[in-house]
């Protein structure tokens, strides 16, 4: 999501996207954990997650794609036009709010050693109490259940300014608005549930709508070719 934020934003190469253009890109490996090491989770997101954006610039790290990505927006406003920010906002809501932050079992291996720093400690601990404060002691059938009932009505939500808006062009609000944050966060999502075999859950029209912006180079830029979720036929992860 927000790479692809990144790169429709730097698509007419204005002076305002002159800060997007410098920033330079670190792999994270989720398969070793890295988000969990002591100078990544002490010193860039206290969550233990990705993905995260550091600068000189900014008074903290931003630690999620939703707040990196209104950053972005900062930087380049036309992808959060204001006649229709508060829709923008609260679709982006409600599409975040889907998302589950499932319990890493990696933490408490880490804390059952009694070979670190009282700080990592501590750090470890504030993760681990995130984690189960978002998903709660079980996550059952009816839970399951809940995201389905919210990414249907997410959709149809979404269905409602498309329709309203789109005239037969690429974008959510049409393409004299052209692409906006909405654009670049929904388009990722519904590849995800593709990708997951969750297909069923979207429209045919937002189906059709997210195919055609697959079809940017910015989203091959992002993509290569390759599905949202890694899987053992693509290679190791250190050499995407």
């Amino acid at each position: 999501m927000v790479r692809f934020t990144i790169l429709i934003a730097l698509r007419d190469r204005s002076p305002s996207t002159r800060e997007l253009a410098k920033i330079k890109y670190r792999l994270v490996n989720l398969h070793r954990n890295e988000t969990l090491e002591e100078d990544y989770i002490l010193h860039v997101n206290p969550r233990g997650r990705v993905p995260a954006l550091t600068a000189k610039s900014l008074p903290g790290p931003l630690t999620d794609s939703l707040s990196i990505s209104y950053w972005i927006c900062e930087q380049h406003p036309s992808l959060i036009p204001e006649i229709h920010r508060t829709t923008i906002q609260r679709l982006l809501s409600q599409l975040h709010r889907i998302q589950v932050e499932n319990p890493n079992p990696a933490v408490d291996d880490l804390l059952a050693r009694d070979d670190i720093t009282p700080e990592y400690r501590r750090a470890l601990e504030y993760k681990r109490d995130c984690e189960r404060k978002h998903v709660g002691p079980v996550l059952d059938d009816s839970d399951g259940e809940r995201m389905t009932d919210k990414a249907k009505l997410l959709f149809s939500d979404v269905l409602i300014e498309y329709e309203k808006f789109n005239h037969g062009g690429i974008w959510i609000f049409g393409d004299d608005t052209g692409p906006t944050v909405l654009d670049t966060h929904i388009v990722p999502f519904i590849v995800r549930l593709i990708d997951i075999h969750l297909k069923e859950l979207v429209p045919s029209q937002m189906l059709t709508y997210a195919k055609s912006i697959m079809g940017l180079s910015e989203w091959n830029e992002v993509m290569q070719g390759r599905p949202t979720v890694w899987n053992s036929s693509l290679g190791s992860v250190d050499q995407l």
